[in-house]
């Protein structure tokens, strides 16, 4: 099973730039390219805090692919 994400989808819909949203959350920015390119899974913590920040469910941003 993989994890896929919708990280950059929701990130540019709202015109923030990675490092931006990286120190809003007390992240880096190739962390968040990382995920983005699904090159680096995020963690728990790093997941929600994604999820306030962005106001969106995690759900919303990170789905479990059963088929993969």
């Amino acid at each position: 099973m993989a994890v896929s994400n919708t990280l950059r989808q929701v990130r540019t819909e709202r015109n923030i730039c990675q490092e931006d949203l990286a120190i809003a959350i007390g992240s880096c920015g190739r962390t968040i390219g990382r995920i983005e390119r699904s090159e680096r899974s995020a963690s728990l913590e790093l997941a929600l805090r994604l999820s306030k920040y962005l106001d969106v469910a995690v759900e919303e941003l990170f789905v479990l692919d059963e088929e993969k």
